[in-house]
């Protein structure tokens, strides 16, 4: 046996040097980083107990015995049992559980059995390795099923965490996966020749990989205010609701944080949500706090924790107080909405709908208002849901249908233009009519793809019914807000334009006057650029909100469309009619 000092030292310190770093910063009590922890804890004995092994195997006066035999027997038990820790820390860090599936389940078992047979039956017979008297431990043949097994559990990790891995996080896998291929590489190379004893500090190095890419703490607290961030919150509840463990959830949403941060400086409201959430900490022992978003926080509370009900009193009467910080003394007030999982929301994506949805609907009950997410109307909430389902569904299956309004042209007695309507038919929501579905889909983001979609059949429409060959001069297409605010809105349509050999001057784009009153800046300078290829713009529902003349000043519009109340309202008030 031969034995390089150096290689076994230096995957000691590397061992070290991470385990000082898991455990310096704040340590994260949950289930990974505890999976973590006993990988290193794991791998550190085992690399302890090769380097003592061998040091008294190389030395001439010590035979083998009982002691070396049973501390032998101790190094493989060890050192094998690390794969599977590894696979299932991998397992682990995808947040999904085993028991929802039973043949993931079995493949896992897989090796944990042959592992635990083959170290019962080596404790016994000694089958992995016999002693020999120059070289010390030589091991036999059967050890290629200890090979086979850790190779099998890498190989699992890896499938698995490709598989179900969430989208986010495939660069640290990928990180991952070349660490595993490593430590597999010079595993067999190791099985092959004897002489190659480097397999240690490999893993010691994946072990680092693992922690700057997977375990890294950095990534999982709030750098100000040192409680659970958000992404943190996702991976803990969808662990929670995977395994169906019952949680409350407390959410705060601080009342008009930004006049603190204007008034006494983003430093002073920092400290400030340090003590809120430093104050959190107290209400909970085995749930945890997170920062949710700017001013917002989240409490879970566990069955082992006080009831819901006390934490609100609790947050109630601290909140009655002043919050004390150097020389600035503030009174805070906040919202309070409470969400229960089942009772609330069966999926993840349920859950953090009706979070947002409770706290917004706290915010418009007031300062300081509290709301049980059982008390909503949830159905509205399921209901614009199922509108955005129906949406992205419509836009994945090309079921979105146009139709087109012609404009009689006074002037010339005949039909000139026509506008693009939208129309939305689902199986189960029956026909969405578009003030119902665009607000929706504006909200999610979804406009932009829908809106690309739209203009799109347009321009199919123009390019196969040759509107230059008939008195239609151009069709109106509705554009969002949001669609102007992309950077990419200008060349998004000059290239669906080109592939259909559309003229720009066979489009109209309309766009409402809330957006222009909104985003005239952004508007402005797509709409000059549009402009200037040759496409006319007109402003919609002019009269509906702040009206000002502005916007016909500024931006290049050829057609200004009044809003219809405004219209109504003239012929039904005498003093709207001008002289």
């Amino acid at each position: 046996m031969q034995w390089d000092m150096d290689v076994d030292v230096c995957a000691l310190m590397i061992l070290i040097l991470v385990g000082i770093m898991h455990v310096s910063k704040r340590y994260l009590s949950i289930r990974r980083s505890r999976i973590f922890l006993y990988l290193l804890i794991v791998e550190t004995v085992a690399v302890s107990c090769n380097a003592v092994l061998k040091c008294l195997l190389l030395r001439n006066n010590v035979q083998p015995g009982v002691a070396l035999t049973v501390l032998a027997d101790a190094f493989y038990i060890i050192q094998y049992f690390v794969p599977i820790l590894f696979m299932y820390y991998m397992v682990v860090w995808t947040g999904r559980s085993l028991r929802i599936d039973w043949k993931a389940k079995l493949l896992f078992f897989v090796p944990v059995v042959v592992y635990v047979v083959t170290m019962v039956w080596n404790c016994v017979t000694q089958g992995l390795y016999v002693w020999d008297g120059q070289r010390g431990i030589e091991e036999t043949s059967a050890v290629w099923i200890m090979v086979a097994m850790s190779l099998y559990c890498m190989l699992y990790g890896a499938i698995y965490a490709v598989i179900y891995v969430r989208r986010f996080a495939f660069s640290k896998l990928t990180a991952i996966i070349l660490s595993e291929f490593t430590v597999a590489a010079v595993m067999l190379l190791q099985y092959y020749n004897s002489d190659i004893v480097h397999i240690d500090f490999v893993v010691a190095t994946g072990m680092l990989v693992l922690y700057v890419v997977a375990q890294n703490q950095s990534e999982m607290i709030d750098n100000n205010t040192q409680v659970l961030n958000r992404n943190m919150l996702d991976e803990l509840l969808r662990n929670n609701i995977t395994n169906g463990t019952h949680f409350d959830l407390l959410l705060l949403a601080l009342d008009d944080f930004k006049f603190v941060n204007k008034t006494f400086g983003v430093t002073a409201g920092d400290m400030m949500l340090m003590q809120v959430a430093h104050f959190l900490t107290t209400l909970t022992k085995h749930g945890k706090v997170y920062r949710y978003g700017a001013d917002q926080f989240a409490v879970e509370l566990t069955g082992e924790d006080i009831q819901i009900e006390k934490a609100i009193d609790m947050v109630q009467e601290r909140f009655r107080h002043p919050w004390i910080t150097e020389d600035v003394s503030v009174m805070l007030s906040t919202t309070i909405s409470c969400v229960s999982y089942p009772e609330d929301g069966a999926t993840m994506a349920n859950i953090i709908d009706v979070i947002d949805y409770s706290i917004l609907s706290a915010k418009t009950y007031g300062k300081g208002s509290v709301v049980y997410a059982r008390d909503l109307d949830l159905h509205a909430l399921r209901k614009e849901k199922a509108i955005e389902k129906a949406v992205e569904k419509a836009v994945e299956r090309d079921t979105i249908e146009v139709y087109y309004q012609p404009i009689f042209n006074t002037e010339k007695q005949c039909y000139t233009s026509a506008e693009a309507l939208v129309r939305l038919k689902d199986e189960m929501l029956g026909n969405i009519p578009p003030d119902v579905f665009i607000p929706i889909v504006e909200k999610n983001g979804m406009i932009v793809k829908l809106g690309v979609k739209i203009f799109e059949k347009v321009c199919q429409f123009i390019a196969a019914n040759n509107l230059r060959e008939t008195s239609i001069e151009y069709i109106e297409v509705n554009v969002s807000v949001v669609q102007c605010m992309q950077n990419n809105f200008v060349e998004q349509l000059m290239e669906i334009m080109e592939r259909y050999d559309v003229s720009p001057d066979q489009i109209n784009l309309e766009v409402t006057e809330t957006a222009a009153a909104n985003s005239l800046a952004v508007l402005q300078e797509n709409i000059e650029r549009l402009h200037a290829k040759g496409i006319s713009f007109s402003l919609d529902d002019y009269g509906s909100g702040y009206s000002t003349l502005g916007y016909i000043h500024q931006l290049p519009f050829k057609i200004i469309k009044l809003d219809r109340l405004m219209v109504w309202d003239a012929f039904a008030n005498e003093g709207q009619v001008l002289p």
